[in-house]
């Protein structure tokens, strides 16, 4: 009970909504580590979104920011800035998009690559469309928890959300880290996959990988462009967007505040 009381005095002293949560005390005495964001400060990330995005994801951050532990400015710097280049500007939360030319699909998948004749088959040529659900259950078979082709799970469970998460046993993962930090969050991407695609749902979603995959770790080591590739080595590795992530850095840092948090790594 006495700590449950020190959460409360911690979260009142820094300014921040009391939050029942098991997690997300305030740490060390930044005012802002704690505090929740307001809409100027979305409205400066994602300059092109409409007035209700940004209310409606501002209000989806503030209610979960401190339980799945975003209660540093280093980490919501980091973390904002990945999601600024997954959603865009105007908050666009996206489906992996698998309309692939035959070339595409022999060059991003071994499965086309050892079956060429099945890239002709479904991939984009001169002669047709592509055809993106065979695609998707033929590249993402039987990775990531994804069943057999026939199963159609490498389809279904394809990249979507504030970030992409991608394969079933990740969709799984994902789920488990919100119902375990935020009981009664009313999610069930699992079975309702489109849900990443809502407010609610790609923001909890994205802090809820964010957290699974330990990336506060890395946000808290450091305020550098190499800092923030460490954290795109694991949110998207191949990814040719590095140089746009550490720009996108360069807005939320000023944002959060960051060289003014006393919550900094020594």
């Amino acid at each position: 009970m006495a700590h449950r009381q020190g959460l409360t005095d911690l979260n009142a002293k820094s300014g921040a909504s009391s939050v029942d949560s098991a997690v997300g005390a305030c740490v060390g005495d930044c005012p802002r580590c704690c505090a929740k964001m307001t809409e100027e400060q979305m409205k400066t990330i994602f300059p092109s979104a409409s007035a209700a995005k940004i209310t409606g994801v501002t209000n989806a951050f503030n209610s979960a920011f401190e339980k799945f532990e975003l209660n540093r400015c280093l980490r919501k710097a980091h973390f904002f800035a990945q999601i600024r280049q997954e959603v865009g500007a105007s908050i666009s939360a996206l489906t992996e998009d698998l309309h692939y030319s035959e070339a595409g699909l022999k060059k991003n998948f071994s499965y086309f690559r050892q079956n060429p004749e099945e890239a002709a088959l479904y991939g984009k040529t001169a002669e047709h469309g592509a055809d993106p659900e065979a695609i998707g259950n033929r590249a993402y078979a039987n990775r990531n928890g994804n069943g057999s082709i026939e199963s159609g799970e490498g389809y279904k469970y394809r990249g979507r959300g504030y970030i992409q998460i991608t394969g079933k046993e990740i969709y799984q993962n994902v789920q488990s880290q919100m119902d375990a930090r935020y009981p009664g969050n009313g999610l069930d991407i699992v079975n309702n996959v489109e849900q990443v695609l809502e407010t609610k749902g790609g923001m909890l979603s994205a802090m809820a990988y964010w957290r699974w995959k330990k990336l506060n770790d890395r946000a808290d080591n450091g305020d550098t462009g190499e800092h923030v590739d460490k954290i795109t080595d694991v949110v998207n590795y191949y990814t040719h967007t590095r140089p746009d992530r550490r720009t996108n850095f360069d807005t939320t840092k000023v944002v959060f505040k960051t060289a003014e948090c006393t919550n900094r790594p020594k």
